[in-house]
């Protein structure tokens, strides 16, 4: 258990007042809000910025511990700016670092002042790092992403620029400095570090007292839970008046569809009788069916934080009952009503509930995703010393160069021509990416306002821009080209693997898969099952022959392939350790007595250097074994 002195700071006193104020409640009989000394990590927990969630005894599952009401929630969509970031096509967390500033530059004035001031004034990601820290992360993954970031934010900026000058009325009534780049680096470093997916509305948005829970790999005790189904125009129940509208157009447009084909059908049958009228009513259903399909796109289900559809905890969550909002209950107690009032709570609350039993007298930890050590760092500014997850990023243009030095070039360009024909099955992101869905919907959307920002601000200049059309038409089919990685504890990804077995097969069997896309589509997935079973055979200790006999039931490869295959896998992952060199660049550990935080990026590097490389070194020990067996 950390170290921890009694909640009696000012900044968590004033917290604790504005989750009163703000109806936020947790059953102070389980748990208990504490301040904590050490903010560096130990094991595999995380001591974020000073507090953390302890128990008071122990925690069951499914046991509800705190209810948050979405309206205390810091949104886009539900703050002061929203219209502003409707007319100026800005969203995702763009939108929601504007917002946090906004409300940071109103004081003690933001309704949300008390939860704001409790926040620190960033979270220590590397990006935050001076240049000697930042090269200790030299051969990382963290350390590739860092230039990226920068130059993602400094285009994010830039719409922050345009839209203060815009709205000068809004944005310069106070001292705030809107045009400093290293406070919105601050302010995104906590946004991208605190950020909870409410609901299809409110999206993205800083939800207080969630982020006090610390995170734990895999060992998490509570999970955030809350009401998919909401409307995505005004986040209330479904049954509001917009999709009242949505449906009511819906039918009016069945109902002119059902007459205009009516009127085909009757006509149709002075000519070509009751068979083409058969045709018609099909023709009909398939309509009805799509408009529903088209519906239900638009309106994706929230899931909790791990993935999963939230609706069977929330079902759960009806039976269970805490003393802290026993009254709020009650008065939604109604004989004829009560079920509603319930379900209409669920849907104006997050709730975290207890996902695995937690002792008493010990940290309750949440989850923030199955990520890499380097996404954690990354992101949320530590990494874990064991962590299931880990994963190293291997660039396309070494897999090419693969198939290049193994088959010819030419081979390399087919299969380059491949991924792109077939870049539906390509688009999952490994683990050290750690990209959400959400997420990569964000940046399409936010890559869809870049270029709308472009296109109204720029139309005068078409002839100077276009070489840097043509350098930002390079940079996004660099951040769309698949992602391959060696994850833990040691293997190559499945897309990856999947790949080697079609690109290094001879030239009948990859042209034939190649050109077909029946073929191609069925023999894809099923090597990729292949692998899936092969690895996990592995991983529970089976010898390599019988490993593959398993794996191979539906005969699928062949063993030689897999022997190919497994030559290449490793020596990309030498290739790629190649990368981290030794720790030299490290130097010695600065003292802690002196510079904790930087004592405490030291340590983080180490780490994430010392996992990288264990996955990798794994990779290489594990394939060349097969290489060996099977070739």
């Amino acid at each position: 258990m950390p170290d921890t002195n009694p909640s009696s700071s000012e900044k968590l006193r004033v917290l604790l007042q504005w989750f009163v104020e703000n109806k936020i409640a947790y059953n102070e009989e389980a748990i208990k809000i504490v301040e904590q000394q050490d903010t560096a990590s130990k094991g595999t927990a995380v001591l974020s910025h000073g507090f953390g969630v302890v128990s008071l005894r122990k925690l069951e599952s499914d046991e509800q511990l705190v209810v948050i009401p979405k309206s205390a929630v810091i949104s886009a969509a539900t703050s002061a700016l929203a219209n502003i970031f409707i007319d100026s096509d800005i969203g995702g967390n763009l939108a929601l670092c504007i917002t946090v500033m906004y409300e940071k530059s109103l004081g003690h004035e933001s309704p949300w002042y008390g939860y704001l001031q409790s926040l620190p004034e960033c979270a220590d990601i590397p990006l935050l790092w001076d240049a000697q820290s930042r090269s200790w992360l030299k051969g990382t993954d963290v350390g590739e992403w860092i230039d990226r970031d920068e130059a993602s934010l400094l285009e994010d900026f830039g719409v922050l620029q345009d839209l203060v000058a815009e709205y000068p009325a809004v944005f310069g009534g106070s001292n705030f400095k809107w045009d400093c780049f290293e406070s919105f680096v601050k302010i995104a470093s906590l946004v991208s570090s605190r950020a909870f997916s409410v609901d299809v509305h409110r999206d993205n948005s800083m939800v207080p007292f969630a982020d006090i829970f610390n995170h734990r790999t895999a060992k998490e005790n509570v999970h955030i839970v809350c009401e998919e189904m909401v409307c995505p125009v005004c986040g209330e129940a479904f049954g509001c008046e917009h999709m009242d509208a949505l449906e009511e157009m819906d039918s009016h447009e069945g109902a002119s569809e059902g007459e205009d084909e009516s009127e085909d059908n009757s006509e149709s049958e002075d000519d070509s009788g009751s068979e083409e009228d058969s045709e018609y009513d099909e023709d009909d259903d398939s309509s009805d069916s799509e408009s529903e399909d088209e519906l239900g796109e638009e309106l994706p289900l929230l899931v909790d934080l791990m993935g999963n559809s939230v609706a069977s905890e929330l079902q759960q969550d009806e039976d269970v009952e805490m003393e802290s909002v026993g009254d709020k209950n009650s008065e939604h107690s109604g004989e004829s009503d009560s079920d509603d009032d319930q379900d209409d709570e669920l849907v104006d609350t997050l709730e975290m509930v207890v996902f695995r039993p937690c002792k008493a007298n010990t940290e309750v930890f949440n989850t923030y995703g199955e990520h890499g050590s380097a996404y954690l760092l990354h992101r949320y500014g530590f990494c874990d010393t064991k962590n299931p997850f880990d994963s190293v990023s291997l660039s396309t243009e070494n897999v090419m160069q693969a198939f290049a030095l193994s088959v010819s070039e030419q081979r390399a360009i087919d299969v380059a021509a491949v991924i792109r024909r077939f870049e539906d099955l390509f688009e999952s992101r490994h683990r050290a990416c750690g990209q959400d869905e959400d997420e990569e919907e964000e940046e399409e959307e936010e890559e869809d306002h870049e270029h709308d920002h472009d296109h109204d601000h720029d139309h005068d200049h078409d002839e100077d821009n276009n070489e840097d059309e043509e350098q930002d038409n390079q940079a996004d089919d660099d951040e769309n080209a698949p992602r391959f990685s060696i994850d833990a504890p040691g293997h190559p990804d499945l897309n990856l693997a999947a790949l080697l077995v079609l690109g290094l097969a001879d030239e009948e069997v990859f042209e034939k898969a190649s050109q077909s896309e029946q073929i191609f589509r069925h023999y894809f997935p099923v090597i990729r099952r292949f692998w899936t079973l092969f690895q996990y055979e592995l991983d529970n200790d089976t010898p390599v022959p019988a490993a593959f006999r398993k794996a191979n039931q539906e005969g699928a490869v062949r063993k030689a392939s897999v022997g190919t295959v497994s030559n290449v896998v490793y020596r990309l992952a030498e290739a790629r350790l190649q990368l981290l060199a030794d720790d030299s660049v490290l130097g010695e550990k600065p003292a802690a007595d002196s510079d904790p935080l930087v004592a405490s990026r030291w340590e983080s590097a180490k780490l994430l250097r010392s996992n990288e490389r264990k996955t990798l070194s794994q990779c290489i020990k594990t394939y060349k074994k097969i290489a060996t067996k099977l070739s």
